[in-house]
């Protein structure tokens, strides 16, 4: 009887071969043994395995190292993309000068312009801005080179108060500098072509300009006016432009693409040269936006395409000294002790030392021994209140000035007096000077 009892009851036991599938074994749900250092399995004693300390040292160390490495490698490979933001504001290569809002305009003749870039390889378009009712020739036409993103339309506000100030129409004749803006987008901005941006082929495309400028305004001084990256466009083309010749040398012998060969560019018209908030160099930039030595990016510069060290290109045109090489001097060497910049106090974007450090390599050169440390840049207070409050301060030394715009930001100096007062007086001593 206890026999037939102790049967049944082994009979009523759930056997474990019975949640068997014969296509799921049940080794695998169990973890395996290559994820032992993981997770803690549970011994003969009931207690988990900690995590090895290789382990933990690869998480630790090995995941920022992964991030650093995928990061700075998409850095090296997008970063023209990075650079040059032509598709920046969302929508800015489909709008047309046509669409713009009449406040944009007011005040201005704007004429839309097309032409081709100094290597053939682009088509350009651009804007050419007059006071509206001018009626003179232009005494002075400033070339603009703009920043890294937008396109001329973006600018208009900068043209309407740069014009105002150059030719208001409540001032008596006298007191009018007669001028004109040549703005035009290089390539892959505005609707120019979509085609890869770089530094070759946006000083094709700035020659391209400059060339049109001389060509149609030719009673005209001509002043390069650069504001962010334009300035180091602006500093690097005027390096390639040679007194006594008519084109830009290209300096790279590894260039494989057709330059800017060819063209006709009289230097000598080239009267003056404004710089607003100029990058020194894109290594300095990226130097400047990840100042701590432990974080790895500021440590790409070697990997950098377009350099447009515009800090170097001026340091070895003003060191050019030799009478016999006058020909061979660039266009540089000479606008370099006359030019204007012009910096905002709270420049969120470019370090405003960045433009001191271009004004000390201009000062630099006028003296005998250029090898000597950087002067110190001197700093004089001019009074101007500005649209929102606040002061511009000037420097003026050999001809060189540096005005700093008291509580302005990158984008927005021209919307303070100061700023105005500042270009015009540039303006005006360029259309008045004897020819430099």
């Amino acid at each position: 009887m206890l026999d037939k009892l102790r049967l049944y009851a082994q009979s009523l036991r759930p056997r474990l071969s019975s949640f068997r599938h014969p296509s799921f074994p049940l080794r695998r749900l169990l973890p395996p043994a290559s994820l032992s250092g993981l997770l803690p399995i549970p011994t003969d004693a009931g207690t988990p395995h900690p995590p090895s300390a290789v382990v933990v040292l690869s998480i630790i160390v090995g995941l920022p190292v992964a991030l650093w490495t995928y990061k700075s490698l998409m850095m090296i490979i997008f970063q023209r993309k990075i650079i040059y933001m032509g598709y920046l504001p969302i929508g800015a290569r489909k709008e047309r000068l046509a669409d713009m809002p009449p406040a944009y305009t007011a005040g201005m003749d704007c004429e839309e312009i097309h032409l081709p870039s100094a290597d053939g390889a682009a088509q350009l378009s651009g804007l050419v801005v007059r006071p509206k009712g001018q009626t003179e020739p232009p005494k002075a036409v400033i070339v603009y080179f703009q920043g890294n993103a937008g396109g001329p339309l973006h600018r208009l506000p900068v043209f309407q108060t740069l014009l105002s100030s150059l030719y208001p129409s409540h001032a008596p004749s006298s007191s009018r500098i007669p001028c004109a803006i040549v703005a035009i987008a290089p390539r892959s901005y505005w609707t120019s072509t979509r085609r890869r941006p770089t530094q070759r082929g946006l000083l094709a495309d700035y020659t391209s300009a400059v060339q049109y400028a001389l060509s149609h305004f030719p009673d005209a001084r001509i002043v390069l006016y650069g504001h962010s990256l334009g300035g180091a466009i602006a500093v690097c083309l005027l390096s390639e432009l040679r007194e006594g010749m008519t084109s830009p040398r290209d300096k790279r012998a590894d260039a494989t693409a057709p330059g800017p060969e060819g063209v006709d560019v009289d230097t000598k018209r080239i009267q003056g040269l404004i710089l607003e908030n100029p990058f020194a160099s894109i290594p300095g930039m990226l130097a400047a936006l990840y100042p701590q030595r432990w974080v790895p990016y500021r440590y790409l510069t070697a990997f950098v395409w377009d350099r447009w060290d515009a800090l170097e290109a001026l340091r070895s045109a003003v060191s050019v000294q030799s009478k016999e090489a006058e020909r061979e001097k660039p266009a540089l060497a000479r606008l370099a002790h006359r030019m204007l910049v012009l910096i905002s106090e709270h420049d969120e974007m470019v370090p405003p030392e960045m433009g001191r450090q271009i004004v000390r390599a201009a000062l630099r050169g006028r003296r005998e021994d250029p090898t000597a440390p950087d002067v110190p840049v001197p700093e004089a207070k001019v009074e101007g209140a500005a649209a929102g409050g606040g002061e511009a301060k000037e420097v003026a030394r050999a001809g060189t000035k540096m005005v700093v715009i008291r509580g302005a930001l990158h984008e927005n100096a021209w919307d303070h007096r100061g700023w105005a007062e500042a270009m015009r007086e540039y303006v005006r001593e360029v259309v008045e000077h004897e020819r430099w």
